[in-house]
């Protein structure tokens, strides 16, 4: 991993006049896990797209010394091909980049394989539950080994359970590849299992308010979502909410 990202004083004005963010600075230190909380409508998901480049910024800039083709996107919705299998799926950003065919179905596979979903290679996104079809999206987001991976609210639409399992297995990922990971929630709880550290918007325009760091180390297992430690994060993060509030 080599170079931090940076966001330098980020303003986002769209056409119609709406003003997403306003003046949004900070560093995020390579290979970090990084949640952005607020309320809807703050410009969380903005952010990811100034940082992907899908968007570009009113003024200020994003600093960081990558090529935009290591960075991965994980969208709220899997957004999966229909008639493609998993392995197709998966296979989209090495096929996209050149890669030879059976070297991308290779890879693909052993990222499938990653995400608990060996076995499921051949099978088509109808096939899959919600769960797996994310699995699928977490998949393709990391065949290619980004050096920066957004994720935009990936486990909202999911039952508890299934989003308390994905949770374990991004940070079990996290841990192996190193990638920086910038994650959107709404959840306060997410935020505080995931998270090394959390940057708190305000309502539109998003600034930020608050920038809370989380000691707790790593790996963090299903104990830590009830420990004295966990709650303390959380409550932190809810007084800096409640006072802007007030």
């Amino acid at each position: 991993m080599s170079g931090d990202l940076r966001l330098d004083r980020l303003a986002k004005t769209f056409p119609n006049g709406t003003a997403a963010l306003e003046e949004l600075s900070a560093d995020i230190a390579a290979g970090a896990f990084v949640s952005l909380l607020g309320p809807s409508g703050c410009g969380k998901s903005t952010v990811l797209r100034l940082i992907a480049g899908l968007e570009e910024p009113t003024r200020g800039r994003v600093d960081w010394p990558q090529t935009r083709g290591s960075l991965g996107f994980i969208f709220q919705e899997p957004t999966l091909m229909a008639w493609a299998s998993a392995a197709k799926n998966a296979a989209l950003p090495l096929e996209l980049a050149g890669a030879p065919r059976s070297e991308a179905h290779a890879r693909a596979c052993a990222a499938l394989a990653k995400v608990g979903l060996e076995g499921f290679a051949n099978a088509l996104p109808r096939e899959l539950s919600g769960g797996m079809r994310m699995r699928v999206s977490i998949a393709r987001a990391l065949v290619a080994e980004p050096e920066v991976l957004l994720m935009d609210e990936p486990f909202a639409a999911l039952d508890e359970f299934t989003r308390s399992k994905l949770n374990d297995d991004l940070l079990r990922l996290w841990a192996e590849r190193r990638f920086t990971g910038i994650f959107v929630t709404h959840s306060v709880f997410e935020a505080v299992y995931l998270s090394q550290r959390i940057l708190i918007l305000s309502g539109r325009p998003g600034r930020l308010i608050a920038d809370i760091e989380n000691p707790a180390p790593y790996p963090r297992a299903s104990g830590y979502r009830t420990s004295p430690e966990f709650n303390a994060t959380a409550r932190e993060i809810l007084k800096a909410l409640e006072d802007r509030a007030a």
